[in-house]
């Protein structure tokens, strides 16, 4: 696990050809602006050229044999020490050993700035702070809740959960309301889901709040009545008059308010966000009047509206929303995955309350706190063609390491250096024999391939990361 560094001693472990970068990180990890590190690094490099490929007890009897001839990384006793990710075997008998803590450290050694809880911008970790319960909650919409079947609803909400929505919403047809929507809220509530009802159907919103649903979406002067029945029994979202004209919107939103709280319902406000090019603008602009006027009311805002009308990758238009979001102090967010380039929206969602929160919290910019929403444009390669040519001088056997630069993908052995972007032209050049050695070179050549495209990070035998949707 990742923790805070506090001035410790760390003492990395690596071998030859991992070496060089490692030192390159320890040199930043070891500078700040005042020119005090934040903790004291030392790396110990083994006599192994991969360190991936060291056991945890052929380690031992090297850092012990190192130990003895008074090794200069080994000169003062470490407070930690942190092996490479992907070392075997168990570390317990080492840390007995040794008489210090002893971790592994990440797969990637670029990642290690994060890992250590250090910050480090593109490291390709994708554990976004999370926000669960605190800042805004997440509504999650099943919009053809009307239509499916109880247990159909039942398993789209457990994924729902899973992915972080704080709340179920039934979605409802407008002619016809959810007809068993008595069925659909008690199955939901038997699993410990908070649940609302969307619909303005005077019957299914009487029934809803009759079987227990949480919340009702939405109350305007159209179906106020209602609230003489429905009493306290659940909260209302209450929206503005939709016959009303846009510069009445406010207005006629805290005349609808102040009626429903007559009634005694617990509100919550939605001025309606519109649809991009269709008022979007004005439409937040009348949040941040409401916010202004009435500084301490719950607030909802339908991000769908947003998300589900522009056909773009839902993650940026999420996370400019959670800005909006944060900085209006909105309590509820309603979303749904409907449109393909929406899915993974509530993901998305509870990624960026965690970085919004985060960010705001330590009063900085929503920077290199999380790359879990750069879902394409992930972390650059690391790696430069003379650097790698520099490990190739280094390496003593025929296997092949496969590895992305800025402008090539780049194959090399002991003996061959090929690079280029047409990777069938490596994978000619690599000459390879037998079924499982081509068909393990063409899946990482094309993973390489794909990383050069999007001008992101490969890691050989690493899955690409794809943000939150990973």
């Amino acid at each position: 696990m990742a923790g805070t560094v506090d001035k410790a001693r760390i003492l990395f472990v690596t071998g030859r050809l991992a070496a060089p970068s490692l030192e390159t990180v320890a040199g930043a990890l070891r500078r700040d602006d005042s020119g005090a590190g934040p903790a004291e690094i030392s790396v110990l490099c083994l006599p192994i050229s991969v360190a991936a490929l060291m056991t945890a007890e052929w380690a031992l009897g090297q850092i012990l044999k190192a130990r003895g001839m008074d090794c200069a990384a080994l000169k003062e006793r470490p407070d930690r020490i942190v092996m490479p990710g992907r070392i075997t075997g168990d570390l317990l008998p080492m840390e007995e050993a040794l008489g210090v803590p002893v971790t592994r450290g990440p797969n990637d050694l670029w990642d290690i700035p994060e890992w250590l809880g250090l910050g480090g911008g593109d490291t390709g970790g994708l554990a976004a702070p999370d926000s669960r319960g605190e800042s805004f909650r997440i509504i999650a919409e099943i919009t053809e809740a009307w239509r499916m079947t109880p247990d159909a609803v039942v398993s789209l909400a457990l994924d729902f959960r899973e992915s972080g929505a704080d709340m179920i919403d039934l979605g409802g047809n407008p002619e016809t309301g959810i007809p068993d929507v008595e069925e659909k809220v008690a199955a939901l509530k038997s699993r410990g889901f908070l649940v609302s009802v969307d619909t303005f159907h005077r019957e299914t919103i009487l029934r809803a709040s009759d079987s227990g649903a949480d919340l009702i979406l939405s109350v305007n002067a159209s179906n106020m009545s209602l609230l003489g029945s429905i009493g306290g029994k659940c909260r209302v979202v209450v929206v503005p008059d939709y016959d009303c004209d846009e510069s009445r919107y406010i207005p006629s939103l805290e005349a609808n308010v102040r009626e429903a709280e007559r009634f005694g319902a617990d509100v919550i406000a939605d001025p309606i966000l519109q649809p991009p090019l269709f008022g979007l603008v004005p439409s937040l602009c009348r949040f941040y009047e409401y916010r202004a006027l009435h500084p301490d009311a719950p607030m909802l805002m339908g991000a769908g509206n947003a998300t589900e009308l522009i056909e773009a990758d839902s993650a940026g238009v999420n996370a400019l929303l959670a800005v909006c979001i944060q900085e209006l102090g909105i309590q509820y967010v309603l979303t749904t995955e409907v449109a393909r380039w929406t899915k993974g929206a509530v993901r998305e969602l509870r990624a960026a309350r965690g970085i919004m929160k985060a960010a705001s919290g330590r009063h900085s910019l929503p920077k290199r706190i999380s790359p879990a929403l750069r879902e394409l444009k992930g972390p650059p390669p690391r790696y430069s063609e003379r650097q790698l040519r520099e490990m190739q001088s280094a390496v003593t056997d025929l296997n092949w390491r496969i590895f992305v630069t800025e402008d090539a993908v780049c194959a090399f052995n002991r003996d061959r250096f090929l690079r280029g972007d047409d990777i069938a032209e490596i994978y000619a050049g690599m000459e390879l024999t037998g079924p499982g050695h081509s068909f393990y070179a063409g899946r990482e050549l094309q993973k390489a391939a794909i990383a050069l495209r999007l001008g992101r990070n490969y890691v050989q035998d690493d899955e690409l990361s794809w943000g939150v949707l990973s």
